[in-house]
């Protein structure tokens, strides 16, 4: 060992992938420690207030070992302290009262800080590594309920002269429980701007994107406007259990190359409105010529009533996806990819929607008295699979294929029931002819019970 260079040594450390591992080389020798202590701080997992303090220390004290962080995550955060507060150490106490007096833009500002931190305010704590942080590539953060640092702290970030996340290319955003209410704060899509600006970003996953008027109302900001005037570099967008009343058209416009949109609905939320299929299809407009993947209301959460009154339409039509000529990848709610409204049968039929490059198509929200008629409409695309689908090679179709006595007669919960399910025969008597068709054509046809989990094994997720 002695003989080989540093650049050797470093690449035999690149191999070691657990953090444990890359950490004990440090103590190896004094040149290990010296050599491999930046590589056990590129991937850093803070999970309470005192841990980020001896962090944000040691980064203080070596600038080289900030430069070398590259992942951050805060997703096993404990939020409350046991004290109620943090204990500085004494010799810490200057290093970071330094700290927060740089970031700081007024002495009432600092004066705050300082005492949130002492307090045990997570997010107080989190903003302020954030800033030391200049060569980040992938940040998983958490916000509270409640936050007056973190919004701010990224602000600064984007506009401010300090360099920090020019060079962030991931990012996933998620919430804090409220220890006082058992519940969870939600983003404003205001609110994830800033990542949207960032040069070098290509992936963003959010929980709680609220794009609701009444939202922001609530918090008495005006109504929300086009966000961003420059193009994002962002391709890939994932929201959980979002609500997205104008089909995030801001956050969806700002990206010139979008080739990943995920969006899972949410009704459970006070300012929640309902589900407009129709807004999501115009603002992924600009993105026919690029989007490859499209996930529409996956898994989706919805109530018949929302705080704007009753929520069920028969408008839930998506629109044609014929002219997204890059799209492989498609899930979506049966009642949004095909305009069944008050009829049988859709106006618009399967085939003449689906774009010549699909390859997967996965379709939720079927009951079995609609089963028929869309294995009817999968025929007809099987028809034309050599002139029009050549790309095509799997279809899922998940709906409500169980017995039904235990649902409605009896009350039935298929998340607390202990009895395993399974999809009727007569179920898979009706797709059999089907099933056959695709195999024949080298198309993988599956029907799944999100009831019956040995059905949903080998399921996209």
């Amino acid at each position: 060992m002695r003989v080989l260079p540093d650049d050797v040594l470093l690449l035999i450390g690149d191999f070691l992938k657990g953090h444990q591992d890359r950490y004990n080389l440090v103590f190896v020798c004094r040149r290990f420690h010296n050599l491999f202590l930046q590589l056990a701080y590129r991937a850093a997992s803070l999970k309470s207030c005192q841990h980020l303090q001896s962090f944000i220390c040691s980064n203080l004290q070596r600038p080289e070992l900030a430069r070398a962080v590259r992942v951050l995550h805060f997703d096993c955060w404990q939020d409350k302290p046991a004290t109620g507060h943090v204990d500085i150490a004494d010799e810490k106490r200057p290093l970071l009262t330094n700290w927060v007096r740089t970031i700081s833009q007024s002495d009432e500002e600092r004066a705050q800080w300082e005492q949130d931190l002492q307090h045990g305010v997570s997010e107080a704590w989190i903003a302020l590594l954030l800033p030391l942080i200049s060569n980040l590539r992938r940040l998983r953060l958490i916000y509270p309920k409640n936050n007056a640092y973190l919004d701010r702290t990224l602000y600064r970030a984007v506009n401010g002269e300090r360099p920090t996340f020019r060079s962030l290319q991931e990012v996933s955003l998620s919430h804090l429980e409220d220890d006082a209410d058992d519940t969870k704060g939600n983003f404003l899509p205001s609110q994830i701007l800033s990542f949207f600006q960032l040069p070098l970003m290509r992936t963003l996953s959010a929980d709680v994107v609220l794009e609701s008027d009444s939202a922001l109302e609530a918090r008495g900001l005006p109504p929300s406007s086009p966000l961003t005037d420059s193009p994002s570099s962002i391709s890939e967008i994932t929201l959980n259990a979002s609500n997205g009343s104008k089909g995030m058209e801001g956050l969806i416009a700002s990206c010139s190359s979008l080739k990943t949109f995920k969006y899972q609905h949410s009704d459970s939320h006070l300012h929640a409105e309902g589900y407009q299929p129709s807004a999501f299809y115009h603002s992924l407009a600009g993105s026919k010529n690029t989007l490859e993947t499209l996930w529409l209301d996956t898994c989706g959460h919805h109530l018949p009533f929302t705080i704007a009154g009753a929520n069920e339409t028969h408008d839930e039509w998506f629109g044609s996806l014929a002219d997204f000529v890059a799209l492989k990848d498609m899930r979506i709610r049966l009642p949004n990819l095909l305009d069944v409204r008050y009829q049988f049968e859709p106006s618009t039929s399967l085939s003449d929607i689906l774009p010549r490059s699909l390859e997967s198509l996965y379709i939720e929200g079927c009951k079995e008295n609609t089963l028929l008629m869309l294995l009817n409409q999968v025929r007809m695309v099987l028809g034309q699979r050599t002139s029009r689908f050549p790309a095509l090679r799997r279809v899922d179709i998940e709906g409500f294929f169980h017995d039904g006595e235990d649902y409605e007669g009896s009350g039935y919960d298929g998340s607390s029931s202990t009895t395993e399910k399974f999809i009727k025969p007569r179920v898979y008597e009706l797709a059999k002819p089907v099933r056959n068709s695709c195999a024949e054509v080298g198309i993988d046809l599956f029907l799944r019970d999100r009831v019956c989990l040995e059905t949903m094994k080998g399921s996209p997720v």
